[in-house]
Parts: structure tokens; sequence; C-alpha cells
């Protein structure tokens, strides 16, 4: 993972669901491999590398997800922003991202702060603000892998999208200076392994499903060196077998929205 900018934080880590996606859209070819028994991480210690433990669950969420074809992950997040004097204030947003490989994605985003969606049909991208009524469509890559680039490369905000780029990249604990398996616990009635990491200017922490489902179920973002340590959190709900149709990765613009042009268009083209 990237160090958070104050402009990247608010997609980060709902991006971060893009944890979860990052085998099955990018990083297809992940295998696993045999790992030891896990240990609980050792209180007080200051670690300065992933320990194998935490590196085995990263390997088997990976490896789990690469093998996912069609899925949706529904999303509830809070976000922190440090106002004058220190003060904080919680932002809020609700999400569903449907995903069915190789090239078709729909993201719907509710929030306080803004709502958007984003349709993919595997030659178009489609992004609509109902808060401005208007919506740009643009010539897409043929492949999610492809979009991603694209996508960043023109500075779009996109849920889940930086989480993605870094597994693609680099893998997700490829910026770690640190990371352990902390325990075991339960989240939304799951058992979950519980680890923690560390990167240059922010901590975060994973929780993974145990046993035959290794998928990301809670996120946690805190920047550090930056006044409130403020926190991102995500809570995942995954559905392996959503219900799809042919609407699901079609836009039609709602009554009394404009189109407006897309100003990075170039960007997504050079991608393809």
């Amino acid at each position: 993972m990237n160090i958070p900018t104050r402009k990247s934080t608010r997609t980060l880590l709902f991006s971060a669901m893009l944890l979860s996606l990052s085998a099955p859209l990018l990083a297809q070819d992940a295998t696993t491999a045999d790992t030891p028994a896990a240990a609980p991480a050792t209180k007080g210690t200051e670690v300065t590398t992933v320990s194998p433990e935490a590196q085995a669950v990263i390997d088997r969420m990976t490896s789990y997800i690469s093998g996912l074809k069609t899925y949706s992950v529904e999303n509830w997040s809070t976000r922190d922003e440090v106002v004058s004097f220190g003060y904080k204030l919680q932002h809020n947003e609700h999400g569903v991202t449907t995903i069915q490989l190789p090239n078709k994605l729909r993201a719907e985003v509710e929030g306080d702060v803004r709502n958007r969606s984003f349709v993919y049909d595997g030659s178009k991208i489609v992004m609509y603000s109902p808060d401005d009524a208007v919506f740009v469509k643009t010539d897409a890559p043929d492949t999610l892998g492809k979009l991603v680039d694209g996508i960043l490369d023109a500075g779009i905000e996109m849920p889940m999208l930086d989480m993605l780029y870094q597994s693609y990249k680099g893998g997700i604990t490829g910026n770690a200076r640190g990371g352990v398996l902390v325990g075991e616990t339960t989240i939304d009635g799951v058992d979950c392994d519980h680890l923690a990491f560390r990167s240059p200017s922010f901590d975060w922490q994973l929780w993974v499903e145990k046993g035959a489902r290794p998928l990301p179920k809670k996120l946690v973002i805190t920047t550090r060196y930056e006044v409130g340590d403020p926190q991102y959190q995500l809570l995942m709900r995954w559905n392996l077998q959503p219900k799809i149709d042919k609407s699901t990765f079609e836009f039609t613009p709602p009554t009394g929205v404009t189109q407006i042009p897309f100003v990075e268009a170039a960007v997504l083209k050079d991608a393809q």
C-alpha cells in the first residue's frame, strides 16, 4: 500500500475493498504455499518485517479470490475528517460493487460526502454523479486490469481502486515495514484472523475470514503524523452468487441528467 495523501484518503479504503478485488482482476496467477500454524503477535515488540504467519493469511486470501469469477461486495465505511482545532467529524458511506470477470463492473456508492456510480461493460465506462445530475461516458480498455491503470492515470476516484492497484503492482504488503498475526476474533458473526501492519506513514489492520472462505471482512487504516490520527474503517459482506442480469452492467441516464465531456478520455484510450 502507498502512503495515503489528504486527497486520496477518502478513496483509499473504500478503495481498500480492492484488497479483495486485487487477486481476481489483476493477479490471477496467485498461488498458495504450505505454511506453519499461526502464532499470535508478541505485545510490546516493534516488528520490522511481515511475519510468515501474517503473510500466509494474505496469500491464502489472494489465492482464494483469484478463483472467483462473479461476485459482489456490500460495504459500510466510516472516514474521519479532522477540522479546525483538532475536532474530528466522521463521514459514513454504503456501497455495493459487482464484478464479472474479465471485464464487467458496477459500483454504487452513497454517503455523507457525495453519491456516485460507476458502470463498466468491457468497452465503455460511465461515471455518474446524481448530486450534480451529470454523467460522463467514454471508451475504456477491454479488461479490468487495463482499466485500472487508465483510471489511476486520469486521477479518477473509484471504489476500491487504490488497493487493487497496490496489489497489482507490488503486493498489498509490499510497502509494509512490519506485519503480524494478532490473533482471532469474530466479525459480522464470522471467525476471522486479525492482522496488523505498519507502513511509513500509516498503520492498517485487516480481518480475514477463517476456514474455507478466506475473504477480507474488515479493514482499518490509521493515518500517522496527522493531527487526530484519523481513521478509515471498512466492513465487507461478500455474495459469491449475486443476481446478475443484462441491466447490471448497463447505464440508463435518469430524466434530467446531462452528459458532460470527460477531459481525461485520452488517458483511458492510451491504456488500451
